[in-house]
């Protein structure tokens, strides 16, 4: 019988035991053993990160069918796990003690808003929730969350306002894009005006990429406040303002260079050269192994020319939208009738890798290659299950 991975085995001790026997304690009723091995079954074909996620499915199964009854339980058991002063950085067992609980929360939090509220208000000081945890809540019933933020964001724990400032970030890679819920972004540029003064670099970091994000999906607005922003002067709100604005600079967005005062951008004529091969290992690629391509093409060109190199992904979304991913692959300088080669290895994509839910964007996939702004090929292939690994 094939051994299980070690990355991808559930350890009894160190969690699923430690955390029921704590539980326990608190509510006599809970059946240990039988969470343990749920646990397991539910840890089949997920990897070690999904561990908390796992438990915090499970927990439902093992507490009062009450959410707010079972709450109450679990929170009675963060107040005894918890470290008697946060810290801007959780230890291992402390986390592994109190994010499951957060999970919990996600999924089933909707049940009871406003205690579930409360409840990620008291994890997030100890930094054992994410800001992408309480995105439901916010697609749900986004002035009631707002509303909460507006005291959170004047709270002297930073963990907490650090939790507001990744809570409001629009876009997400494994989380629901809050752009299809909320048409106007005032309310959560309203809080980080607040925010992008704060006195920890953690939050105001996360001001930054809540920006860019906010530049992307209401550009008008987005560039708009910054352009505010940068009348104050600051070091702490330039940093700000080159974090926000790196991938509009990266693409060449004109106005993106006149607020930083780099000048205007290069612009780059059609590359002369012809494409001599594009190919990937597979057209089947497994959801959990590297995607690898290979490329090379040539300059037509009898003097030096300068080639800015795209790679694009394309696929289908779980909600059926289509969505188009640009990189940057590199920039270069060609000689007269030059010849380049390149090859890379890419995991994880958003598309190849799999959800918390368990879910993934298997099928249809779109590779292109972009050079000066033109495509110049591509090619379609297909994801699919994760491939097992055997192990002797």
């Amino acid at each position: 019988m094939a051994q299980i991975p070690q990355r991808t085995f559930f350890d009894l001790t160190q969690d699923g035991l430690v955390i029921g026997e704590k539980i326990q304690r608190i509510y006599p009723e809970f059946d240990v053993s039988t969470f343990v091995m749920d646990v397991r079954k539910e840890m089949e074909g997920q990897t070690i990160y999904n561990v908390t996620k796992a438990i915090g499915r499970v927990l439902r199964h093992h507490l009062p069918q009450n959410y707010s009854e079972a709450l109450a339980i679990l929170m009675n058991y963060v107040d005894a796990e918890a470290i008697p002063i946060p810290t801007p950085h959780p230890t291992a067992e402390t986390e592994t003690c109190l994010r499951p609980i957060s999970h919990f929360i996600r999924l089933y939090g909707l049940a009871d808003f406003d205690t579930s509220l409360d409840a990620f208000c008291k994890l997030s000081k100890y930094r054992c929730t994410r800001g992408g945890e309480i995105r439901e809540f916010i697609i749900k019933d986004a002035n009631r969350c707002f509303q909460r933020f507006g005291e959170w964001v004047k709270d002297e724990n930073a963990n907490l306002r650090l939790f507001v400032a990744a809570a409001l970030c629009t876009r997400g890679t494994w989380q629901k894009w809050l752009r299809p819920f909320i048409q106007n972004p005032q309310p959560i540029l309203a809080l980080l005006e607040t925010l992008k003064d704060d006195p920890d670099a953690r939050v105001r970091e996360h001001v930054a990429k809540d920006m860019r994000d906010i530049v992307k999906d209401y550009p008008e607005i987005g560039y708009t406040t910054l352009e505010q922003w940068s009348q104050d002067g600051s070091a702490e709100t330039e940093k700000i303002l080159r974090q926000a604005l790196k991938y509009q600079v990266k693409i060449g967005d004109k106005r993106a260079y006149k607020l930083l005062g780099l000048g205007m951008p290069q612009e780059l004529e059609k590359a002369q050269i012809t494409l001599i091969e594009l190919q990937t290992e597979s057209q089947s690629q497994p959801i959990n192994v590297p995607f690898r391509f290979s490329f090379s093409f040539q300059s037509e060109s009898d003097d030096s020319q300068t080639v800015l190199t795209y790679y694009i992904i394309t696929y289908k979304r779980l909600t059926g939208h289509i969505t188009r991913k640009r990189y940057r692959f590199s920039q270069r300088k060609l000689k007269p009738k030059q010849r380049v080669a390149y090859e890379k290895s890419l995991f994880p994509l958003p598309s190849l890798k799999q959800f918390d839910d368990g879910k993934a964007c298997l099928g249809w996939h779109r590779f292109e290659l972009e050079v000066n702004g033109n495509v110049i090929g591509g090619f379609d292939f297909e994801v699919t299950a994760p491939k097992d690994h055997k192990h002797s």
